[in-house]
């Protein structure tokens, strides 16, 4: 997709996004920034890919200031309605695409959580040059939450996977470039009830991004062996890994 395209897919999305895949782990995975000091109270933070606020709004009552930067208006509307109701002040908006960001070293802390392509080179380069102390990445190892999605694709035709989640591409940069790192690996338990009539509107809400319609077939016949009386059950460990280093001054 063009980066236009993207947005526009992020835009359409935003209401049927859910971080339920996640579980417990942003509450864990903000817990151990703090209990190792590779984030600190006193910290400015630039969040990269914020969305709709699942780790900002962790971030934020333990922060001085956070600025939460997303290409996709209709996700940032989402967030910032939960900032408010929040009464939060240290939060600052930031409508922006980040591969198109020019970076200042004016942060104490870059963190990508979940921004697809924030472990290309470019975009490790750009979050060290954006900050003085703390670069952060959290992405997902095994996300079964995804495996339909995947399915789908292979219906259509298309031979599409996540296995470049399982890639050592962020560890190999850094280690090439002589950055000491810690990758930490954090797995929770999913379990779910989900009626179906749910799963199809958010997959055909993806799908209709891409130009595809037809998918609600599609949907069914796969998740027919594990659908009873309209309720779709899941039950799966997702797994995610967790990358922090001091940037090069």
């Amino acid at each position: 997709m063009t980066p236009q395209q993207v947005i526009e897919f992020w835009n359409n999305y935003a209401d049927n996004y859910t971080s339920f895949q996640q579980g417990d782990m942003p509450e864990r995975i903000i817990e151990r920034l703090f209990e190792t000091e590779v984030l600190k109270p006193d910290y400015s933070v630039l969040e990269v890919g914020s969305g709709p606020g699942t780790y900002s709004l962790r971030l934020a009552p333990n922060v001085r200031i956070l600025t939460c930067m997303d290409s996709s208006e209709n996700m940032l509307d989402i967030l910032f309605k939960s900032v408010k109701e929040k009464e939060y002040t240290n939060v600052e908006r930031f409508l922006a695409d980040w591969n198109k960001y020019t970076p200042k070293k004016g942060y104490d802390a870059c963190i990508a959580t979940l921004c697809p392509g924030s472990g290309s080179e470019e975009s490790l380069i750009r979050m060290e040059r954006s900050a003085r102390r703390s670069c952060i990445i959290v992405s997902w190892y095994a996300n079964h939450g995804d495996d339909l999605n995947e399915k789908i694709w292979k219906e259509l035709g298309r031979d599409y996977s996540y296995d470049i989640r399982k890639s050592t591409g962020v560890q190999d940069w850094l280690r090439e470039n002589g950055r000491e790192f810690k990758l930490e690996m954090f797995n929770t338990r999913i379990i779910q009830d989900v009626p179906l009539t749910e799963i199809i509107k958010r997959e055909k809400s993806a799908f209709k991004a891409y130009g595809q319609k037809d998918v609600e077939d599609i949907i069914i016949k796969l998740l027919e062996p594990c659908t009873k009386d309209g309720i779709v059950h899941f039950d799966h460990l997702n797994e995610m890994k967790l990358i922090y280093w001091k940037p090069a001054e």
